[in-house]
């Protein structure tokens, strides 16, 4: 099969004759089939009386035979006999070898491909791409005028833009087609690796005329226009970023009716140049491009590299074309492949995410067998392969650590962005890695907020990698300033996903980030803060210039849901309490709660109940149980609906709990499989219906293996402090009860949750609270460092906690401010002691309100005395978090329930349909539209209407029961 509808002299390919040599020898049979009409077009094309280019005669005479020979056979279609030309030099004496350097330096270059300029996530990629093949530059076609031949060959001849622009300035108006391609493909060379050179072709008149003609003659006359002509208009004008859409869908058009024309190279340059232009072909074109792909044997890893790669910038996920290029490279093994050829493959299949292991084993054994020969962008590009593929994947830690090896010692070949970009590779790999080999574990790496609760005052330890320090160092060594702030943004994300903590690093990358917010996109503004609160450093300044030019951009309402869930929640993890952003945040949720993922959803709630942000939390909550109970299948994870459980408790205790009670009495919600922590946050849920509702919550399902891991599981929460002012109780004889549930009081219920310190005799609760329970109101401390013209040093949040102290007071964290919330109910007063108060003095205060005489409080002493003890004692043995089977546990049974459960679902079932009758009244009253003002107005008084039903329930169901 011809590779090209166009012969050039000596290009004859081999594979065309089963017989084929390197000599003319070789050809003389097919050469002696020919007829009697090719003998008298060779005897005239070799008439020209001269002798001085009688060896490129010789050749002539051989192509062209080998040509009529198949013209014969049958084997060239008609239809590409007829745009056969005969190839000749021009006629001027000693142009001939000009012209053939020309041809040279085009096939040069077109093995020269541009490297990809990689930047991750939602940065754009530059492409890679070799020029098309210009042939048809120097062809002689009939029907041609010499001006037209004359100004290809000066196009030809020029290797900067102003001059071929200048030709067109001067003799645009005697261009023909061909002119045109070769001017449009010179200022596309030019063009292809510099930006700023694009630009100013693009807004040069001469430029502007000459599209506009190209465009007018491409449209007008492209059913005889050659595939090689096509497909460089195309590829010039996406070098150009010149984007046409009426023509590049014309194009497209064409190629799908007539790609049976077309040779490999141009399928492949016209499926990268479309790529590369954004513009996405009808399937009509598509399946053509399968039948070529399924139905050729000719296609080089090039030539299908740009295939797959032009697929890859569409979006085009085609099981066909992957498959065909998956076979094609496992039966090749890519054995001849250049270096740029591997890394863009593993790149596309990355982006597409389309994971054969059998594919991956292949290009993994080529990154690593030609790395050599890598230049930084196709390291970069290989990289990015390999680390989202740590997701699917477990053999990828060998090519990785070995392009690790390669990668550090040439760190100084390496760009900002490539630097940057290597850094987030590996930063990613590191941490996909981990999450899968939790997931083979069966361990949780998702951030609950019990367990994150557990590990906010604790430090972190700085993982130790010497490629992790020589890009710190590396980066150092070029001054911070000189990275552009995508740049360092990536560099800080990729320390923070490999656990690499350094502070000085750190607060280094603060100050430039600080200093150059107004530069930061918004999506970079939410990874700063989203970054250094999961690295727990925290930089006050920092923090204040990202809220400020939040504020400033007024950026709130345009967020999309995920990203207003990322702002939340990377305030919540730096502890920052930033009240008007939260509430705006809550109120787009509340709003538009069917448009947030269920994850979203989760990040927007642990949020809110983390930080205490109340303002709008009983709509809020409202909103998202309805939609939880309404649709329960959008809702996969275990972790989500614990979360939102324990959450929606902390914000708004039973205002929700009609839909909450809905979801727990549904067919299957027990038998989900919940671990500890998860059972332990069901529990809010429990004490939050007893305590603030006076439901009977031990007659319900689930309700003794939620309170059981509870205490088990909080028994371990006791600090230093706690165990300082316990002793110091008892040395003070004050009988107490510590580190225990809250004891049931004389006239009101079970408040269900753990304390500090009892005093049963006071009726007093001491709760002793650290860093991990303290938020920080960033406006009021604000305010008065700049009053006092003070500043915080950065570090990790417990210290800059301490010091925020002495400005302005911090407030509690959500599950704080709850547990005080039920011990007053529960007719509890509590009193809170800072981490760094005295226990000497509070003791000591204590001490004179216990009247030591009376015998009662004696006995008290000596019984507290020993239980203190054994809390004391078990609190320091117990070190992990018991799992079910240790226990005795068996997962609730749904099926058998109490008498009073099944009494409550009954009524529970019509104050449901209670609510919605009344709702759906409410909506149908034609003054309703102008009744409330917004949402929120509507939701706050289904609220209203939603505890009033509520209670009329619980009255009637304990009435009952009593």
């Amino acid at each position: 099969m011809i590779t090209s509808p166009t012969l050039m002299y000596g290009q004859v390919p081999a594979r065309c004759f089963p017989c084929a040599s390197s000599s003319s020898s070789a050809l003389a049979e097919p050469c002696r089939l020919a007829s009697n009409k090719g003998r008298g077009l060779l005897t005239a094309q070799q008439g020209n009386g001269s002798g001085q280019h009688r060896s490129f005669d010789t050749h002539r005479t051989v192509a062209f035979a080998a040509a009529a020979s198949l013209t014969l056979s049958g084997l060239i279609p008609r239809r590409v006999r007829r745009q056969w030309r005969w190839q000749a030099y021009l006629k001027a004496p000693g142009q001939a070898a000009s012209a053939s350097h020309f041809r040279v330096r085009a096939k040069l270059r077109a093995k020269k491909d541009d490297e990809s300029e990689v930047e991750p996530l939602e940065y754009q990629l530059q492409s890679f791409g070799p020029p098309p093949d210009i042939d048809f530059i120097i062809k002689e076609i009939p029907a041609r005028s010499s001006s037209s031949l004359i100004i290809q060959h000066r196009l030809g001849s020029e290797s900067q833009y102003q001059a071929v622009l200048k030709l067109v300035e001067q003799y645009l108006p005697k261009f023909d087609i061909y002119n045109m391609a070769t001017a449009m493909h010179r200022c596309g060379l030019a063009a292809r690796d510099d930006d700023l050179i694009a630009r100013q072709i693009q807004s040069d008149p001469n430029f502007v005329r000459l599209f506009d003609a190209s465009k007018k003659e491409a449209l007008a006359n492209m059913r005889e226009m050659s595939p090689a002509t096509l497909g460089t208009f195309l590829w010039a004008c996406s070098r150009l970023n010149v984007f046409d859409s009426e023509l590049t869908s014309a194009i497209a058009a064409d190629a799908t009716q007539r790609m049976h024309f077309y040779s490999p190279q141009a399928i492949s340059l016209l499926m990268f140049s479309l790529g590369y232009s954004g513009v996405r072909p009808r399937p009509t074109f598509i399946q053509a491009l399968v039948t070529e792909l399924q139905g050729r044997n000719d296609f080089g890893s090039r030539d299908l590299t740009l295939v797959v790669y032009g697929c890859m910038r569409l979006g085009i996920r085609d099981r066909r074309i992957m498959e065909f290029a998956s076979d094609y490279i496992q039966t090749t093994m890519l054995e001849d492949s250049e270096p740029l050829t591997v890394a863009s493959l593993c790149y596309a299949y990355a982006k597409l995410e389309y994971w054969d292991k059998r594919v991956m084993a292949v290009l993994g054994s080529r990154v690593v067998e030609t790395m050599g020969e890598f230049t930084p962008q196709m390291f970069s590009m290989s990289a990015l392969c390999f680390a989202a593929g740590a997701a699917y994947m477990d053999d990828n830690h060998s090519c990785m650590d070995k392009m690790k090896n390669a990668i550090e010692q040439r760190f100084s070949e390496f760009s900002h962005r490539d630097l940057s970009t290597i850094a987030f590779a590996f930063g990613k790999f590191s941490r996909l890695s981990k999450d899968r080999q939790a997931a083979i574990e069966g361990l949780d790496r998702a951030v609950d907020a019990f367990g994150f609760y557990a590990s906010l005052g604790n430090r972190q330890e700085t993982v130790e990698d010497p490629f992790v320090e020589a890009i710190k160092e590396e980066t150092k060594r070029r001054d911070m300033e000189s990275f552009t702030m995508q740049e360092l943004n990536l560099i800080c994300y990729a320390l923070m996903r490999m656990e690499n903590k350094d502070p000085e690093f750190f607060e280094a990358a603060a100050e430039v980030f600080q200093k150059n917010a107004a530069e930061l996109m918004d999506i970079e503004i939410n990874n700063v803060l989203y970054c250094f609160g999961r690295t727990r450093f925290l930089h006050i300044g920092l923090v204040k210039a990202m809220v400020g030019e939040v504020q400033r951009r007024k950026i709130m309402d345009e967020l999309d849901p995920l990203q207003a869930a990322t702002f939340a929640y990377s305030l919540a993890i730096n502890q920052i309490r930033q009240e008007d952003l939260m509430d705006k945040i809550a109120l787009q949720l509340c709003e538009n709660v069917r448009d947030f993922a269920p994850r979203s959803i989760t990040m927007v709630l642990w949020s809110m109940a983390f930080l205490n942000c109340r303002n709008h939390a009983e709509p809020l909550v409202s909103a998202v149980m309805e939609d939880m109970s309404t649709n329960p299948k959008k809702y996969t994870g275990n972790i989500e609906w614990a979360i939102n459980f324990w959450a929606c408790s902390i914000l708004a205790g039973p205002a929700a709990a009609l839909w909450t009670m809905k979801m727990m009495f549904q067919h299957g919600f027990w038998d989900r499989n919940f671990n500890v922590k998860e059972y332990t946050m069901l529990h809010f849920t429990f004490a939050s219906l007893h305590a603030e509702l006076g439901l009977p919550v031990e007659e319900l399902t689930g309700h003794y293996i939620c309170r059981r891991l509870y205490e088990e599981s909080t028994i371990s929460f006791m600090g230093e402090q706690h165990r300082r002012l316990s002793e110091r109780l008892r040395i003070q004889q004050i009988p107490h009860l510590c580190n225990a549930m809250a004891p049931k009081l004389e006239g009101f219920r079970e408040a269900g949750v753990r304390v500090d310190i009892a005093i049963i005799k006071l009726t007093l609760i001491i709760e002793v609270e650290g860093p991990a329970r303290n938020t920080i109101p960033l406006d009021k401390l604000s305010e008065k460092l700049d009053e006092d013209d003070q500043y915080l040093e950065p570090g990790e949040p417990a210290d800059v906690l301490s010091s925020a102290r002495e400005f302005v007071e911090c407030g509690l964290t959500g599950s704080a401010a709850f547990k005080r919330r039920l011990l007053r109910k529960c007719g509890w007063r509590v009193v809170t002691v800072s981490f760094d108060e005295s226990e000497e003095y509070i003791a000591d205060a204590l001490k004179k309100m216990i009247n030591k005489e009376d015998s009662e409080t004696q006995e008290q002493v000596a019984a507290m005395d020993a239980e203190a003890q054994s809390a004391l004692l078990t609190s320091s043995e117990r070190t992990e978090i018991p799992d079910l089977e240790s226990l005795g546990l068996s997962r609730p049974d749904q099926s058998d329930i109490t008498q009073f459960e099944f009494n409550l679902r009954e009524k529970h079932a019509d104050a449901l349909k209670n609510l919605r009758l009344r709702v759906a009244k409410e909506r149908g009253d034609a003054a309703w539209a102008g009744r409330f003002s917004n949402h929120l107005e509507f939701r706050k008084w289904q609220v209203g209407l939603e505890k009033s039903i509520l209670k009329d329930m619980v009255d009637e169901v304990t009435k009952v029961a009593a």
